[in-house]
Parts: C-alpha cells; sequence; structure tokens
C-alpha cells in the first residue's frame, strides 16, 4: 500500500473512524467502482455497430 494511503488510513482514524467503518467506506467504494465500469462497458456496446457477418461468425 502506498504511503499516501496509510496516511490516509491514519487521519482517518485519528478523527475517529474505526477499522471497520473505513472497510465499509472501502467496499462501498469499490462497488461502486465496478459499477461504473459495467456501465461504460455497456454504454460502449451498445454504440458500436455489428454487422451481420459478425453475428453469423
Amino acid at each position: 500500500m502506498s504511503e499516501s494511503v496509510l496516511d490516509m488510513y491514519n487521519a482517518l482514524m485519528d478523527v475517529g473512524f474505526t477499522q471497520n467503518e473505513i472497510d465499509e467506506m472501502d467496499i462501498v467504494h469499490h462497488l461502486k467502482s465496478l459499477a461504473r465500469r459495467k456501465e461504460a462497458k455497456q454504454e460502449k456496446q451498445q454504440d458500436e455497430v455489428v454487422y451481420i457477418d459478425q453475428i453469423l461468425g
């Protein structure tokens, strides 16, 4: 883990967050990131033109 991330975690703990609360924030952030990637991928797939020879192989 990078030094800046560790500093951020330490700062959160200094202001009163527990390790469990920090872990929950990490999980929520990760899930939101995955959802954004999935949405972007679906939008990209919808924008692509599909030709009949691509479908038939």
